[in-house]
């Protein structure tokens, strides 16, 4: 059985040939179907980069030892973030982020740390003494602890 961490480490020595690309994710099915996603911090993927990993991973690995199935792909723009370097990649893009405790929050993305992500949102409200609901920014701080899911909002 092909492992996991067996095949991360193949990307990971990949990765760091190719500065700026970085494993999004890599799992395994009990048919050893093996499926690798990778990102670049700032570029998307292109068609070479994705060859070459795959090149590189069916290299590291022996077909008559134990056959395998292998899809790698890019990280599209409608996939789940996930990883901080995933997150940084959309700082100043619009996200929609679905909160654990059910709540959705649209807003832009300010920053991206370790700990979680700053998120400002638009809020219609009516100040006190006002007759007139106006739109006011409010800066969220939210844990990756508490993101259930966040994905870049597209715009048509």
């Amino acid at each position: 059985m092909i492992e996991k961490k067996d095949i991360e480490q193949i990307v990971a020595a990949f990765t760091e040939l190719h500065p700026g690309y970085f494993a999004v994710r890599v799992e395994i099915s009990g048919a050893n179907k093996i499926e690798v996603e990778v990102d670049h911090d700032t570029d998307p993927v292109d068609i070479d980069t994705i060859v070459a990993l795959t090149k590189h991973i069916e290299g590291a690995l022996d077909r008559d030892q134990e056959d395998f199935e292998l899809e790698v792909s890019s990280a599209g723009l409608t996939t789940p973030l996930e990883g901080v370097r995933r997150y940084r990649k959309f700082v100043g893009k619009e996200l929609e982020v679905l909160l654990k405790k059910g709540v959705k929050e649209v807003g832009v993305l300010q920053s991206a740390d370790d700990n979680g992500i700053v998120l400002t949102v638009t809020r219609m409200e009516k100040p006190e003494g006002e007759r007139r609901k106006r739109a006011v920014e409010h800066q969220l701080d939210i844990a990756y602890a508490d993101i259930k899911r966040a994905t870049y909002l597209l715009k048509v």
